[in-house]
């Protein structure tokens, strides 16, 4: 497999989790820095590890859990910017609750790279690498996930409130995408 093709895979499992950072960035009033890192070193090893676990759990244990694979994920990603949106309403700031800590970080986590887990699976049957790949994506992601912060943090200061409102409704979106599609 060359480079520029897992590049690609990677840009393209990155982008949910560069979504749910962009939300993140736009919640956020002081400093990112620190946000920055913790989601994109998260959500990278998470996009990273799942599809090496996907590779060793292979395409039989997947058939039994995959009926369930979309709706925990697309659940956890609409609660999730549900809670967001109504939580920027009542606050001041949208970061009165913070989800890039802790179990709330985590449910993000593993929900934006279930797809990344069918990837691992697929390239179970195939002759690629699966570190080498999951390598690219977890870097990528990392990436995007940097980026994304920054680039939300900025849309927040500039429009406020109603970024977080916004960034939790795009969050819904993402889960019920999930679900629908």
């Amino acid at each position: 497999m060359s480079i520029v093709y897992a590049f690609l895979i990677g840009l393209s499992l990155s982008m949910d989790a560069f979504s749910v950072c962009v939300s993140a960035g736009a919640c956020r009033r002081d400093s990112c820095f620190y946000v920055a890192l913790r989601m994109s070193s998260i959500f990278g090893f998470f996009q990273f590890a799942m599809p090496i676990f996907g590779y060793f759990l292979g395409c039989y244990a997947l058939r039994k859990f995959s009926p369930y694979d979309e709706w925990i994920a697309s659940f956890i990603l609409f609660f999730v910017g549900l809670k967001m949106a109504i939580d920027s309403r009542k606050a001041q700031q949208c970061d009165s609750k913070d989800f890039t800590k802790g179990v709330a970080l985590l449910a993000l986590a593993i929900a934006t790279s279930i797809d990344a887990l069918s990837v691992g699976v697929g390239v179970a049957v195939t002759n690629v690498s699966i570190i080498f790949l999951s390598s690219i994506i977890g870097v990528v992601t990392m990436g995007m996930c940097l980026l994304g912060v920054y680039f939300g943090h900025t849309l927040g200061l500039l429009f406020g409130r109603f970024a977080c409102i916004f960034s939790g409704l795009v969050i819904c979106a993402i889960g019920l995408k999930i679900l629908l599609l």
